[in-house]
């Protein structure tokens, strides 16, 4: 209120009512809060021994209000009842409002009987009151400490060391600081126990904590080791000791080998200990020697285990007779306060020395090149690679060196030969090995009778060659007596065609297939011959390792001219819709005495793909039929009949493709040539034929890419056939020259105008699935245009795809039913799952599984997509004729349909 406005508006009297009214009722309110203030005390969990340090109690004040200054209410409350508890020292209490204060105890004592602490609230700590302080309670229940503790494994003398001892302590907990509980626990009872170091006791929680032990000592009987918990590492408890009985284990070394002892054989001693641990492996070494047989050594030494070593031996010497080999370890090799070493004897047999040294197969002038010579040692074993290479030498042969050496056991090693020269008579390959190469006293020498090899060159097809089959065909040059010699662009440099007016040699398709072999691939310009005629190769002297140069001939047939036409039909077919099969004849004209024929079909573009093929009924008798489709979208048509020749018109084949995009295409014939019954080739006139497009509407629209004058699910098929290309395209809807998504959902928005779902036919199912429908409506969302013709072409793939999803998962009957021998099972996902179908007998026996995988929401109805079972078991054996039942289980869902076998 303003004072000013008062004096000059109302006069002095106003003013002194004003304060007379302000100073009775700060009296009255001083009146209220010293009438009977009372405090509750009250906390979250009941209060034992165990919680009271750190529990938080909360002080509630009714009929007054704790003051503003909190180093007041702290001065003036307090807790008493039992020793040891106190108001935490840094921020215990805290104000949280006029009525409440929280208080967090601290206990470092203990109690043995339940009791009741009180916390009182001094009158400093309530404002505007004098009076007495106010006291709440709170009552405490005492826990019953306890100490167990617990180990691994039972305490031996064996397992003393790196044991953990596990203490779990109930009713009390330790303290937070992990060194004062270090400091706090020792072991004594046993000499030579002690706490591992570093990190030996960690403090796993408020109750656990373990101690790792470590013992370097000995003890000869049974002992107890004692474990004492000091009092500083449990908040507010007694010092505690825990004994455990240590039974004493009397030491033993045992030594064995894998196998007696013998002069072939001397390698590998065990060492097993018991009752005691071996020291570092570095140590066990220094502490090992062998004695009585020269040339023994300690090769090794390893550690295995605390209680396993094994000592590797190495023997560069020589005995005549039977020997004794003493093995001897120290006292230092074992851990603890031992005094005594351990001396073991072995017999060693003596074996008299052989080395044998064979070939796989009789040496020869082609096979010294490359040639292994293996030498098998028999009461000695080969010093190392370098000394056996070092000691070797091949003599007799000129040419003819080691050119690497393998040593593959103790025993037996390999010797690699290799040749660059040239023997015109056989001859005698002497091998001599020194006797550094096995530690002995003498040479062994041995002698390999080669046999001379005229060299000559031969020339191989995989077919006969014609005139018809030259361009493209390979010829394989093998070079016998030698293998062929220098870098491959040397051979290739080093061999040439001749004979034949238009063949040459595909140098850089060449290929070296092995030592001896080599690929020529030719070509030939067509330049036509009317006379069987003769390829000869030639093979230069220096890559043949030979004196002058080779050759070989391969004969080529002409082929003559047919008056016989072989045409494909129909010659010309307008492009249908995308999925639809195209039946193509491959039909002859004029034939006069055809026993065989051979034609190949190229198409020329992606839009077409081969489905099947079948003969034709021009051959009699079931001709022979090979079929071989290439990565070009190529297959070669060759078929004989040895049940007569056939003559007139006819059908050689008819070949099935599918359309996969709606371009136009060609299917041309090449390298077509008929055979008659004397095995005679004729050229024949040919006639290909082509998928044409449709001509373009009047009325054209730029959505309706296949030109059937409606825009449907067959021009989107054709969008997301050409995804990615580039170019001028007519699925490039939007004119950017690449074909994606954008193209895509713009023909959908001209599919119709109320942007229903698209009308869909049975083939629709065949070519569109829920996924592939999903897949183009996340591109499309993801892109984020907001152009009304776009957000309509979203809409209508959204209900083309609640139409590609079916309501629910269902299995359906086969078909056909009953059938022989096979059979498709048909099936609906209404989500993506794992499917697999099972079929079992009537005896409920599993006949076979088909895993068919993760596969995403859809009708698989048609035999492209439906489950198909060929009548087998899992063994690949037909079952009888019956009643079959066969399951469906796609992730939760599970049903089971009858299915009968007629044969």
């Amino acid at each position: 209120m303003n004072t000013r406005f008062l004096l000059k508006q109302k006069g002095f009297v106003c003013v002194l009512a004003t304060i007379l009214m302000v100073t009775l009722g700060t009296l009255s309110i001083s009146y209220a809060q010293q009438a009977n203030p009372t405090i509750t005390a009250s906390v979250e969990k009941p209060l034992t021994e165990t919680n009271l340090h750190e529990s938080v109690v909360t002080l509630t004040l009714s009929g007054g209000r704790f003051t503003d200054t909190e180093r007041d209410i702290r001065a003036a409350v307090s807790v008493s009842g039992i020793d040891g508890v106190t108001v935490a020292r840094f921020f215990g209490l805290d104000r949280v409002s006029d009525t409440v204060v929280t208080i967090e105890l601290e206990f470092a004592s203990n109690i043995d009987t339940d009791a009741t602490l009180t916390f009182t609230v001094g009158a400093g700590a309530i404002a505007g009151y004098n009076g007495n302080a106010i006291t709440a309670t709170l009552p405490v229940r005492a826990v019953e400490e306890s100490l167990e503790a617990s180990t691994a494994t039972p305490l031996t003398e064996t397992t003393l060391h790196g044991n953990m001892i596990t203490l779990t302590l109930t009713g009390r907990r330790f303290v937070d600081d992990e060194w004062d509980i270090e400091d706090a626990v020792s072991v004594s009872g046993i000499d030579g126990v002690t706490i591992s170091e570093p990190w030996g006791v960690r403090r796993v929680s408020d109750t656990v904590v373990t101690v790792r032990l470590a013992f370097s000592g000995n003890i000869d009987e049974d002992a107890t080791l004692t474990l004492t918990v000091g009092a500083y590492a449990i908040a507010g408890y007694n010092e505690t000791s825990i004994e455990f009985p240590v039974p004493a284990v009397k030491e033993s070394l045992e030594a064995s080998t894998e196998t007696p002892l013998t002069e072939a054989l001397l390698n590998r001693i065990t060492l097993t200990l018991n009752g005691r641990r071996f020291v570092g492996r570095w140590d066990i070494e220094d502490a090992v020697s062998v004695s009585g047989i020269d040339g023994v050594t300690v090769d090794d030494v390893e550690r295995v285990s605390d209680t396993v070593a094994i000592v590797a031996l190495r023997f560069s010497g020589n005995i005549d007779t039977d020997a004794t080999l003493t093995l001897t370890i120290g006292a230092e090799a074992i851990i603890g306060s031992y005094d005594k070493a351990f001396t073991f004897q072995f017999p060693v047999t003596a074996i008299e020395e052989s080395l044998e040294a064979s070939t796989e197969t009789p040496l020869t002038e082609a096979l010294l090149n490359g040639g292994i010579i293996t030498l098998t040692l028999n009461g000695r074993r080969f010093a190392g690679r370098s000394n056996i290479e070092s000691a070797l030498s091949v003599s007799g042969i000129d040419g003819v060196t080691v050119d690497d050496v393998a040593r593959e056991t103790d025993t037996v090693a390999t010797i690699e030969l290799e040749f660059a020269g040239n023997m015109d008579t056989d001859a005698t390959l002497t091998l001599t090995v020194g006797a550094e190469a096995i530690g002995y006293d003498k040479a062994f020498t041995f002698q390999f009778p080669v046999t001379a090899i005229e060299e000559s060159l031969e020339a191989s097809t995989e077919f006969p060659l014609t005139e018809t089959t030259l361009d493209g065909s390979i010829i394989t040059l093998t070079l016998i007596g030698h293998p062929f010699a220098g870098s491959s662009s040397a051979i290739r440099d080093a061999v040439s065609v001749s004979g034949i007016d238009g063949v040459t040699i595909k140098r850089w398709d060449m290929e070296r297939v092995n030592d001896i072999e080599i690929a020529v691939p030719l070509e030939f310009d067509g330049t036509d011959f009317d006379t069987d005629a003769t390829l000869t190769f030639t093979v230069g002297a220096s890559i043949a390792n030979h004196n002058q140069d080779l050759t070989a001939q391969v004969p080529v047939t002409a082929i003559q001219n047919s008056n016989a036409t072989v045409r494909i039909s129909p010659t010309s077919v307008v492009c249908p819709d995308v999925g639809t099969k195209l039946t193509f004849s491959l039909n002859i004209e004029g034939g006069e005495n055809v026993a065989g024929y051979q034609a190949t079909v190229r198409f020329t573009s992606s839009a077409l793909s081969l489905v099947d093929i079948t003969s034709g009924d021009y051959l009699p008798a079931n001709p022979f039929f090979l079929l071989d489709s290439t990565y070009f979208r190529e297959v070669t048509l060759i078929a004989n009949t040895l049940a007569g020749a056939a003559n007139g018109d006819g059908t050689l084949a008819t070949l099935t493709v599918e359309v996969e995009d709606f371009n136009p295409s060609t299917l041309t014939l090449s390298k077509v040539y008929l055979v008659d019954a004397d095995g005679k080739r004729w050229e024949v006139a040919t006639e290909s034929a082509e998928v044409t497009l449709p001509p373009e509407p009047a009325n054209a629209i730029l959505e309706d890419i296949n030109r059937d004058g409606v825009v449907n699910i067959q021009d989107l098929v054709i969008v997301s056939a050409r995804f990615g290309q580039r170019g001028q395209n007519s699925a490039d809807i939007n004119g950017d020259h690449l074909v994606d998504i954008v193209d895509l959902v713009l023909v959908a928005s001209a599919v119709n105008e109320a942007a229903a779902a698209p009308p869909l036919n049975p083939q629709a199912f065949k070519l569109l699935t829920a996924g592939n429908v999903q897949s183009w409506l996340s591109q499309a969302r993801q892109l984020g245009l907001t152009d009304p013709i776009y957000l309509r072409g979203i809409t209508v793939l959204a209900q083309l795809l609640k139409t590609l999803t079916p309501k629910k998962t269902a299995l359906l009957p086969n078909y056909p039913n009953p059938f022989n021998p096979e059979t498709w099972i048909p099936y609906h996902l209404s989500n993506d799952v794992d499917v697999q179908i099972g079929i079992y007998d009537t005896k409920g026996a599993l006949v076979r599984r088909l895993d068919l995988g993760h596969q995403t929401t859809g009708y698989y109805t048609d035999r492209t997509k439906a489950a198909y079972w060929d009548g087998k078991n899992e063994f690949g054996e037909p079952v009888a004729s019956g009643l079959y039942f066969y399951t469906l289980t796609a992730g939760d869902f599970f049903t089971t349909r009858k299915m009968v076998i007629r044969k």
